[in-house]
């Protein structure tokens, strides 16, 4: 099994409206559209995207989904503050997916990751997304960290162009 961890996009600061509210800031949609080409070289293929319900997050998703097929799926358990066992039980509501991507926040996401994989530390930026492979269901040890990507490659300067 597979599971990817994509923080959201740079959002812009809380508003009158609130946490929930705060959208993608210009540069982070053109960010997450730039690492279009690179999310298709790497084949992925989510089965299942879930996604914070939050403005920004979901904004993501669909990003995501756009560059790489799939609809993204708001799920409350993914809210700022979600555990792996919250983002599991997301999960176990798509019992057929064997690759699933999860759009969500920090420290959640490093959190989880630091858990499934026994990783001293994990770091995911804005726009950071992470590869975990699993010989089996997921369990916290027992996933392999096969790739971590820096936002920064998703720049134009980063890919030579």
């Amino acid at each position: 099994m597979i599971l990817y961890f994509l923080r959201h996009g740079k959002a812009g600061p809380q508003n009158a409206a609130g946490d929930e509210a705060r959208e993608l800031t210009e540069a982070g949609v053109a960010a997450l559209r730039s690492a279009a080409p690179l999310w298709r070289r790497l084949n992925l293929r989510p089965d299942a995207v879930l996604s914070s319900p939050l403005a920004r997050a979901l904004q993501t998703a669909e990003l995501v989904c756009e560059a790489v097929g799939g609809t993204p799926l708001a799920d409350d358990r993914l809210r700022p503050g979600a555990s792996w066992g919250d983002l599991a039980r997301a999960m176990a509501a798509h019992p057929h997916a064997r690759r699933v991507l999860f759009v969500g926040h920090e420290p959640d996401l490093s959190t989880a990751i630091v858990e499934l994989t026994g990783a001293a530390s994990v770091r995911m930026r804005a726009g950071g997304m992470a590869c975990l492979e699993f010989y089996g269901t997921p369990e916290p040890g027992g996933g392999e960290l096969a790739w971590l990507l820096d936002p920064d490659l998703y720049t134009d300067d980063a890919q030579g162009d």
